[in-house]
């Protein structure tokens, strides 16, 4: 995506490139700190209630002395490069030695985005399967799992933060309000996430409280009946304390007609987030900066039906995508002459509740089988991370001349520990049953840098953890399994000339083995009790650099990743019965590019693009279930050979603005264990408005063209009493036009 400038004390402004003014932030630990706190308690049903009225109380008491402040200063003219934080070193964007995409202020307000689902299809290689009422479940480069339905486990391998909290695998939370940017690292991520990066990390990124007062309200409105507002404000609290508190409200009917039901609302969105953050400069040494976040999505799930009727559903008792989210974190940044400490502590408690009508149909329909499948789970996530920094005794860009020098090296040790705990109790037509899913990691991990000459720079990183889970299995059993995990990276820079970086990097990721949790599995009838761990060589060479001028930027990313006992998801089965498991193929591999360009093609007119290309292959191997057939021999899922997006925008800070964006992705298996494909697409996305002093109104369009396309498809026998085999799909949403106003301060 386009490669933005921010000022210092605000977010991005529509000026691009990295013109090497502003360098020499300090970014040597995380760059800008982020939140944290200690492990929440359980959610509970009144918190809903109690939650918004306690924001409020907070909002009023603090907007007094925050109004009461001085304006705030004009913006200074130094500006900033946009710095990539979800990586073990931030870096600047342009400096970046690997495949990473950000999604800045600007990229953010065009077209409509609403959520991070709104950005999938703008990002090169990343895939996600629908079947929820958000988009959580994502792979990048075909890595990452497309459900979890009962029986499924939890464990994950694309890594979700919002800000300093883990949202790993319910990211379903990520609406874009108050956003500063967005960010994808593709590749495993194993030195600094281990086990739950193996295919890469995506972090959003809220703005930050300031010294003085600053805020936004914004309200929007479009078809569907869609209606969102947001609220945002900060400032000084008191002296060396700052805050920013932000809300958010969605509603929406969800694209779907229940034509039995007479009713236009059984697949709604329903959102409440709110999130308050606090910065502490206790001391000339100590920063402490604190986030809470909370989420309460009351969402419907009404989708499919048996006749592929589009966006006209029949089901006589609609299902349910609910989230209660609670996440706090606490970050500490203590810098000494020779080191910074960091201390990073977060924790996460999630209660949700997914449902569904297992026959998608009604008593008045023969093929109907009148079974209602509810899955309610109970998630508590703590992350611990202590960490040792070399000081930041020259500038923070890793790369290029004017950029950080490693002459001296540059080092990082640290300590990680994380606890995973889910228990998930399933509803169905034949029965009742709990499982208890209980994983921990504890970490070691480091990384160095340094230069080899005047325009080289190798850099090396080590992770090991020790991986601890245990199960209880309703009807099975207890089962656990251990492994120690060892992974890293060795990274090699060369500045080729002024602006313009080569690199080249071998990493060694994996993905922890685990137990098949599903409650009525037959071991080993349909399915193995255990599987192994995955281990996955990512290999990467790409260029990254900008003319002199600033005007023109881009990269290009060439990766090659070896899978080895390649984690496959199976299921088998008919109407509401079906078993769920995981095994291990042979090998697989996966190669491709990524690649973004950005072109300032006059004062108020730039044209920016991506584009992704993947091949892949998944070797033949047999399923440890006796009765399988051959498996494998084919492409893998979630493997589109080409993504691609296209924009030109027209406009500065003030007056008149315009976008316009293509984005688009070639057929792909929607599945591992069959082959049926998602449809190839092409879709428009545009936006006009104006600006003036405080206020921006923009009318936008989604998918303007109204292509259409699945965001889901099944292939299995749901129709009684012969239940044939029959590919169902879920249409993605049809054009879509609205209109924002907003108005800052």
């Amino acid at each position: 995506m386009l490669v933005m400038l921010r000022r210092r004390d605000g977010p991005f402004e529509p000026d691009p490139v990295d013109t090497g003014v502003g360098k020499g932030t300090n970014t040597s630990s995380d760059s800008a700190p982020k939140a944290g706190s200690q492990i929440p308690k359980k959610l509970r049903s009144n918190m809903k209630s109690s939650l918004p009225a306690l924001l409020g109380g907070i909002l009023l008491a603090t907007a007094g002395p925050a109004v009461a402040q001085s304006t705030p200063p004009e913006p200074a003219t130094e500006l900033s490069a946009v710095v990539v934080t979800a990586d073990l070193w931030s870096t600047e964007l342009a400096d970046v030695s690997a495949s990473a995409t950000v999604f800045s202020t600007e990229d953010l307000a065009a077209n409509g985005h609403q959520h991070f689902g709104d950005l999938v299809a703008a990002t090169p290689n990343l895939t996600w399967t629908g079947g929820t009422s958000r988009a959580r479940y994502l792979q990048i480069r075909g890595i990452g799992e497309n459900s979890q339905f009962e029986g499924e486990s939890p464990d994950s391998s694309v890594r979700f933060l919002v800000d300093d909290i883990d949202f790993t695998g319910i990211g379903g939370v990520a609406s874009l309000f108050d956003t500063r940017q967005v960010e994808v690292l593709r590749g495993p991520q194993a030195g600094a996430f281990g086990a739950n990066a193996a295919g890469g990390v995506i972090k959003v990124v809220s703005n930050d409280p300031t010294p003085y007062l600053d805020g936004y309200a914004k309200v929007t409105v479009a078809e569907d009946d869609l209606l969102a507002g947001e609220f945002a404000l900060g400032g000084p609290l008191i002296d060396k304390l700052q805050y920013r508190l932000a809300l958010q409200r969605t509603t929406a009917n969800g694209w779907r007609n229940n034509a039995f039901l007479n009713r236009d609302d059984t697949n709604e969105i329903d959102e409440l987030n709110l999130r308050l953050k606090l910065r502490w400069f206790a001391t000339e040494q100590w920063q402490w900066d604190g986030t809470v976040f909370y989420a309460d999505q009351d969402n419907g799930y009404d989708q499919f039906s048996l006749d592929n009727t589009g966006f006209t559903t029949f089901s006589d008792q609609p299902g349910q995508d609910t989230q209660e989210s609670l996440g706090a974190s606490l970050r500490g940044t203590w810098e000494a002459d020779t080191f910074v400490f960091t201390t990073k502590t977060s924790g996460t408690s999630a209660d949700s509740v997914y449902s569904f009508d297992s026959d998608w149909t009604n008593l008045t329909d023969p093929r109907g089988y009148d079974l209602f499948l509810e899955t309610q789970r109970d998630r508590t996530v703590f992350n611990q991370e202590l960490r040792i920094d070399s000081a930041a005794t020259a500038p923070a860009s890793l790369s290029r001349p004017g950029g950080r020098s490693l002459d001296e090296g540059r080092w990082t040790l640290g300590a990680y520990y994380d606890s995973l705990v889910e228990d998930t109790f399933l509803t169905e037509g034949f029965g009742a049953a709990r499982t208890e899913f209980d994983a921990s990691t504890l970490a070691l991990f480091g990384q160095y840098g340094r230069s080899l000459g005047d325009n080289t720079r190798l850099i090396a990183g080590l992770r090991v953890e020790e991986y601890d889970l245990s199960t209880d299995v309703e009807f099975r059993g207890v089962f656990d399994f251990s492994d120690t995990l060892a992974g890293g990276k060795l990274t090699f820079e060369q500045d080729v000339a002024e602006n313009h970086l080569l690199f080249a990097t071998a990493t060694r990721g994996y993905k922890a083995g685990g137990v098949n949790i599903y409650n009525f599995l037959v071991v080993p009838d349909e399915g193995p009790d255990t599987y192994e761990t995955e281990i996955m060589w990512n290999y990467e060479a790409g260029w990254r650099g900008h003319s002199a001028d600033g005007k023109i930027s881009g990269e290009v990313v060439a990766f090659y990743i070896d899978r080895q006992d390649p984690q496959v998801r199976d299921s088998a089965g008919f109407g509401a019965s079906f078993t769920y498991f995981v095994d291990n193929g042979r090998r697989a591999d996966i190669y491709g590019l990524e690649s973004s360009f950005r072109a300032q093609l006059g004062d108020q007119i730039t044209a920016y693009g991506s584009l992704g290309l993947m091949e892949s292959n998944l070797a033949a191997f047999t399923l440890s279930n006796p009765t399988a057939d051959p498996a494998g021999d084919r492409e893998l899922a979630s493997v589109p050979t080409y993504t691609y997006s296209l924009g030109l925008r027209y406009g500065g800070n003030e007056g008149f603005q315009a976008t316009v964006e293509t984005n688009g992705r070639d057929r792909y298996f929607e599945s591992n264990t069959h082959n049926e494909t998602r449809s190839a697409f092409n879709v428009v996305n545009a936006s006009v408005g104006y600006h003036w002093a405080d206020w921006s109104i923009t009318l936008w369009a989604r998918n303007l063209l109204d292509e259409g396309y699945e965001d889901r498809v099944f292939f299995f026998g749901n129709a009684g009493p012969n239940f044939e085999t029959t590919r169902y799909e879920s249409p993605a949403a049809p054009r879509q036009v609205g209109a924002s106003v907003r108005y800052s301060f």
